[in-house]
């Protein structure tokens, strides 16, 4: 039964977690958190990470505005060790919002201008030896592009579970999918000459590259079938990354299960139920990394169809109804999912999400997390929009203050899905709370 977070002890929740039967982690010393870590030839100051959570503030040119600057100046300040910097569209047509970043030729230098501003916000609050790593996450975003602010309705599958009418959508061809892997691998480049020190080509939350994961019924195609076909884009865009520009690291955030049934969901059994089959997947990492990928960060769901198992939340967006089932299985599925991997594949570091919804508990649960071997950094994102110098205080006192905290209230996505600004509401009302007012007056 879901419930409310209204926990006002760690021991309170050790019981709830008891109740349930999860074998939720947890730890008194948070040393884990503080501890070093070292992808390619970086060392990161800390385990606390920023997840990719859209501002939808650019400039209409896909350029970062001032308030794009504001929010990563927020979390560089904030002290995380690595900053995964929000979904940004390659090409103007896979836009998921009018405001969505754009990178291309015209507005690397204005990319480049918030790299440098980044970094010399961690420098200066925490002195040079704090670089945090920088993660620039690239997509393109499918059937849930909106450049102009309505649908294009183009997938690379019809897929009952998600599109409304077959005879409204149109489909990629492979020709567009082959042009897409060289502007990918453009993005990649260009990335680079930004100054970030990793590109994520982006793969989960049903967007285009995650989404040809599932295309099970897409026939005649390079791109449909097989799993070979299937994982074909990805694959071949990590591995000519890597072999074109060496110099940056390939990271990919990618869904470990879909909560949609086959033969149109990633992470399923063929046999219709939505038990979590993590073959496929266990598959698709070992040619990532075979192919070059050396960072990973795994979530699961897609929003617009099962947005609990993205996130579990205290309260639905507006219209949805709340799960049947309580958030803190919801965090716990994605621990597990998440520490499966990690452990299967000790060999490159995980980032692990889905922390937000414990509030001012969670770095005892992420010490724990790391000390178990189930993840090599904590992200949160909902988190960070609500509290960005959370790990900040924790590096000073040693604790959260609990009034700073995210309360999964759901408002930050009612801003996404409006085509508004996007922060948190609660937290940080004076711009975000206006904000969410324009759209409950509409």
């Amino acid at each position: 039964m879901h419930q409310q977070f209204k926990f006002k002890t760690t021991q309170d929740l050790l019981q709830k977690a008891e109740e349930l039967d999860l074998n939720l982690p947890f730890q008194e010393s948070l040393d884990p958190l503080f501890e070093t870590i070292t992808i390619g030839s970086k060392t990161i100051p800390n385990r606390f990470a920023v997840q990719p959570m859209e501002g939808f503030d650019s400039n209409p040119d896909g350029s970062p505005s001032e308030y794009t600057f504001r929010r990563y100046k927020r979390y560089a300040e904030g002290g995380s060790g690595l900053i995964w910097f929000e979904a940004t569209s390659v090409v103007q047509e896979g836009r998921s919002n009018p405001r969505q970043l754009l990178l291309n030729k015209r507005t690397l230098d204005s990319f480049k201008q918030l790299v440098d501003h980044t970094r010399q916000s961690a420098h200066k609050e925490f002195g040079n030896s704090h670089d945090p790593f920088l993660v620039l996450q690239i997509t393109h975003s499918g059937r849930y592009s909106k450049p102009e602010g309505k649908p294009l309705n183009k997938v690379g599958c019809y897929n009952p579970h998600l599109d409304k009418r077959k005879e409204d959508i149109t489909l990629f061809s492979d020709d567009e999918l082959d042009r897409l892997k060289e502007t990918l691998v453009e993005a990649v480049r260009l990335t680079h000459k930004a100054g970030f020190d990793a590109v994520d080509i982006k793969a989960c939350h049903g967007y285009l590259l995650h989404e040809l994961l599932s295309v099970y019924t897409r026939t005649n195609s390079r791109y449909g079938g097989s799993f070979e076909n299937r994982i074909r884009l990805l694959v071949d865009v990590v591995k000519q990354a890597q072999q074109e520009i060496p110099e940056i690291t390939i990271a990919v955030r990618m869904n470990a299960t879909d909560g949609i049934p086959y033969p149109y969901g990633f992470g399923v059994p063929e046999d219709g139920s939505l038990v979590i089959d993590l073959s496929e997947p266990k598959v698709l990492i070992s040619k990532l990394i075979e192919n070059g990928c050396s960072l990973l960060n795994i979530t699961t769901g897609i929003p617009y169809h099962s947005p609990q198992l993205v996130r579990p939340f205290d309260r639905p967006i507006g219209g949805s109804s709340v799960p049947k089932e309580h958030p803190l299985e919801g965090v716990m599925r994605l621990l597990n999912v998440t520490g499966e991997l990690q452990r299967e594949f000790n060999n490159i570091p995980f980032v692990g999400t889905g922390y937000s919804w414990l509030r001012n508990f969670y770095p005892y649960i992420g010490a724990a997390v790391i000390e178990r071997g189930m993840a090599s950094l904590i992200g949160l994102g909902r988190g960070s929009f609500a509290y960005p110098d959370a790990p900040k205080d924790l590096m000073n006192t040693g604790k959260m203050i609990h009034r700073k905290s995210c309360i999964t209230c759901s408002k930050c996505t009612e801003l996404m899905r409006q085509n508004n600004i996007t922060g948190c509401v609660t937290r940080d009302s004076e711009i975000y709370g206006n904000e969410y007012k324009t759209i409950r007056q509409d």
